[in-house]
């Protein structure tokens, strides 16, 4: 295959910079965008040259040239855009999580199997290179067997829950990407799970504050999850995302003393531009986002299995279904194999 040719579905904050990432490789064409707000695919198709836009996915499911979608949908309508992709025979990009429902989850693991279609779920942090070189180093066997994570991740309650409707899932939406690289980092099954939640912000949105979970695992090691919404708008960073990784040789931190990398203080305040994820220098996208992307495209053309397959989603999926679980029961949960 001598060019990628792809297709958006979902152009709001994630899949425009989806689009744009498309439109810097060089063996990619970006035919078209779908969003039912059709502002968005306006503006994206105007900065970016789009040929085609619609406000359905399903019209764009039918060019037949193209041969692989990004679905960045919102987090609860991820399955039937991609059901009809697989079935549609276009290869699926998707964004996190899986699915917010465990029953869909499954459906998209069993239809991506049953078209065959290559697929990948975007966890950032699978490409981060910080988190990445302490992955290495665990199959090294530097840090020696895992006794525990703890992970922490919070960002001002002005940022994501100002943007997203009321309701979205704070666990579904923020805890996963520490879920997937927990069981990325552990070799083991989580098999109990205990979280504690507040709500005393967010509680007229219907979402958490914050919440803290610990996750036990079949070979002895536990992790603790904690993440929020809450941080004051003054607060000098817009996430605060760090890890802790002890092991019994060595140990591993990431995000230390708070440190993202850059701090800028002028008179429009304290900014922390992120370095990591999805930065914009010299007007491209590079980070975390473009290396993810990349590694997609060249799965689909070179033929070569997914960075980050369906049935590997599906378990973060899983243990976010039990944290939601004990949150509701105000109990442990044991997860079934």
């Amino acid at each position: 295959m001598e060019k990628l040719r792809v297709g958006v579905i979902g152009v709001g904050q994630m899949g425009s910079l989806h689009a744009r990432v498309y439109t810097q490789m060089p063996h990619v064409d970006l035919v078209a965008v779908a969003d039912p707000q059709t502002g968005n695919c306006t503006r994206v198709a105007e900065s970016l040259g789009v040929r085609h836009t619609f406000s359905n996915y399903q019209d764009l499911l039918k060019i037949e040239e193209i041969d692989a979608v990004s679905i960045c949908t919102p987090d609860e309508l991820h399955r039937d855009p991609v059901i009809a992709a697989a079935h549609a025979g276009k290869h699926i990009m998707l964004e996190k999580p899986l699915a917010t429902d465990l029953k869909e989850a499954q459906e998209i693991v069993e239809v991506v199997n049953e078209t065959k279609v290559k697929s990948m779920v975007g966890y950032l942090l699978r490409f981060d290179p910080r988190y990445v070189l302490v992955k290495e180093a665990i199959a090294r066997g530097d840090l020696g067997d895992i006794i525990y994570i703890v992970s922490h991740r919070a960002s001002p309650y002005t940022e994501g829950p100002s943007r997203y409707k009321a309701g979205t899932s704070l666990t579904m939406h923020v805890a996963v990407h520490d879920l997937d690289m927990i069981h990325w980092l552990i070799p083991a099954e989580p098999v109990r799970i205990y979280a504690e939640g507040a709500t005393k912000l967010l509680g007229k949105k219907k979402m958490k504050d914050a919440v803290s979970a610990l996750l036990a695992f079949n070979d002895g090691a536990f992790a603790s999850v904690n993440y929020a919404w809450c941080l004051p708008d003054e607060s000098p960073t817009r996430l605060d995302a760090r890890m802790e990784i002890v092991g019994t040789k060595g140990t591993a931190y990431i995000g230390v003393y708070h440190q993202q990398g850059v701090l800028i203080a002028s008179r429009n305040g304290i900014q922390t531009p992120d370095l990591h994820h999805g930065p914009v220098v010299n007007g491209e996208v590079r980070g975390d986002l473009r290396e993810e992307i990349m590694a997609f495209v060249d799965c689909v053309m070179e033929d070569k299995p997914s960075p980050i397959s369906v049935e590997e989603s599906f378990v973060s999926v899983r243990v976010a279904h039990g944290i939601l679980e004990s949150l509701a029961s105000e109990a442990p949960v044991v997860l079934s194999c």
